[in-house]
């Protein structure tokens, strides 16, 4: 870990913002994006969840360059979950009180980070969910059909139906992720995180956003079709079961 917090940026007070990237084996996509981060203004803290390409040697050089920002580092991957939560709590240790998170495979344009602060800054304590267009022709079908039945899920477990409740692009109010005891340590805490946030009465806001994809070849995914699949079948059962018992 290392890295010190870098001053609040003027034009987001009240709110004290931070990105937070968690990656995994990203690094043809990774420098990229570090790069274009740098000019959008806001510190970053970084999660390199046990990567075994580059990704190492590409945040050591970046932290070189850029040491006002941080970075976290599990020695094994514990899943992006994980990687999230020590994210989190690293960014709540320095003071942040938003984490702006985004994915590092290339399919979001860090440039749109100002736009979901802007809905931060008139919703400070709700939820900014990045939406994507599932139009594209890219989208890939598993994730439209996964994306749609997940949507389905939460609002069957709060009453709320999200249009994305899959992106990985959106603002945490810090205490939410403080408050909402979530267990999944993989991609199921982002489904996790919409239905018991709305128990606790945080309400989520929707940010149209850009989406890319790489082509299938070139594309690196982390997805586990069977277990991750059945993580979230379970997770969405054990909500459901909450909610009918409370």
């Amino acid at each position: 870990m290392g890295g010190q917090r870098a001053p609040a940026i003027e034009s987001w007070q009240p709110l004290q913002p931070v990105v937070v990237a968690p990656t995994y084996n990203n690094a043809r996509t990774l420098p990229d994006l570090l790069m274009r981060l740098e000019s959008i203004g806001v510190p970053v803290i970084v999660v390199n969840d046990g990567s075994t390409d580059e990704t190492p040697r590409i945040l050591a050089d970046w932290m070189h360059d850029a040491p006002d920002n941080t970075l976290v580092s599990h020695r094994s991957n514990q899943g992006k979950g994980a990687a999230l939560r020590s994210g989190f709590a690293q960014a709540e240790h320095a003071g942040f009180t938003h984490a702006v998170t985004i994915d590092t495979d290339g399919q979001h344009d860090p440039e749109e980070i100002p736009t979901l602060l802007t809905a931060a800054l008139k919703s400070p304590a709700a939820l900014i969910l990045g939406c994507r267009s599932t139009s594209i022709h890219e989208y890939p079908a598993s994730s439209l059909m996964g994306g749609r039945l997940s949507n389905l899920a939460i609002w069957l477990e709060s009453g709320r139906r999200p249009s994305d409740s899959q992106s990985g692009f959106r603002v945490y109010p810090l205490e939410l992720v403080r408050n909402a005891a979530c267990f999944s340590n993989r991609y199921g805490f982002e489904t996790e995180i919409i239905t018991r946030g709305c128990w606790a009465g945080c309400e989520f806001k929707e940010v149209p956003v850009t989406s890319r994809y790489l082509p299938p070849a070139t594309r690196v995914s982390h997805f586990r079709p069977f277990r991750d699949t059945l993580d979230h079948i379970l997770m969405h059962l054990r909500l459901l079961g909450s909610r009918a018992a409370a």
